[in-house]
């Protein structure tokens, strides 16, 4: 046992020495306590690849579909917002505090921190995928909108992907401000289009939550960096939850 611990330890070190220190979302602000993020990363196609998700009920986490294949193995789920605990991603990341590993959400003894879910499942339209737990997620659920806001609606969004255009992807959840311009449809669903006012997305921030107020209106799906602002701003469309929730409900029913 010993061994293999230090095997791990051995193993990890360099990616705690490495794990950036900033938050994630271009020139975002820090989150805050935000237990029901979810840090993903997928390990097919480019291993490492990262998302963000958000806990929609105890046992299920939304996300992009195109952050994956419909494989729960190809994932692993980090809960909560790192910043908050002490010593951020680098201290989740050692066997040898427990405390701050169950702290950051390991459902698993051990896990630093992660969870590997038992099934995901890619909606039957739409850039949208639930992953589904084998054990209560270690937060509270959101609260899903029953309708889509209306245009002119500045929403909140968060995700732990870059800090700025290229960069590493972060442990800090981060946050930003954008306003809808419109509602369209999209490939069989739903989708809102907007341009951020304050932060701006970057690679690893798909999936991630966006909400009006304390309800949870999206699911970020895309953004359009070539046309990203001086000061980190650019386009963006999510999924939208109102139009997803039918499946969404059916899933957590029959799943």
């Amino acid at each position: 046992m010993a061994t293999t611990l230090a095997s791990v330890a051995a193993v990890i070190a360099p990616l705690a020495v490495s794990a950036p220190t900033a938050g994630a979302v271009v020139n975002g602000t820090p989150s805050g306590p935000a237990p029901w993020a979810v840090q993903i990363t997928t390990f097919s196609g480019i291993p490492g690849t990262p998302c963000s998700g958000v806990v929609v009920a105890p046992y299920w986490v939304a996300t992009a579909r195109h952050c994956g294949p419909a494989n729960p193995n190809a994932y692993t789920l980090g809960f909560g917002n790192g910043a908050t605990v002490p010593g951020g991603f680098a201290e989740t990341a050692s066997l040898a505090t427990p405390q701050i590993v169950g702290a950051f959400g390991s459902l698993e003894t051990g896990s630093i921190g992660r969870h590997t879910p038992v099934a995901a499942y890619h909606a039957p339209a739409g850039d949208v995928m639930l992953l589904k737990l084998a054990h209560p997620a270690p937060s509270p659920s959101v609260k899903r909108a029953g309708r889509d806001p209306v245009a002119g609606d500045v929403l909140r969004f968060h995700g732990f992907g870059a800090t700025s255009p290229g960069g590493q992807r972060a442990a800090e959840l981060r946050t930003g401000l954008t306003r809808l311009e419109r509602m369209e449809p999209r490939g069989g669903s739903r989708i809102g289009r907007s341009h951020t006012i304050q932060g701006g997305y970057g690679a690893g921030d798909s999936g991630g939550p966006v909400f009006h107020g304390d309800l949870l209106v999206g699911i970020h799906s895309g953004s359009d960096h070539a046309r990203r602002q001086p000061d980190g701003t650019n386009p963006a469309w999510y999924e939208s939850v109102p139009f997803q929730n039918g499946w969404i409900d059916w899933m957590i029913a029959n799943r």
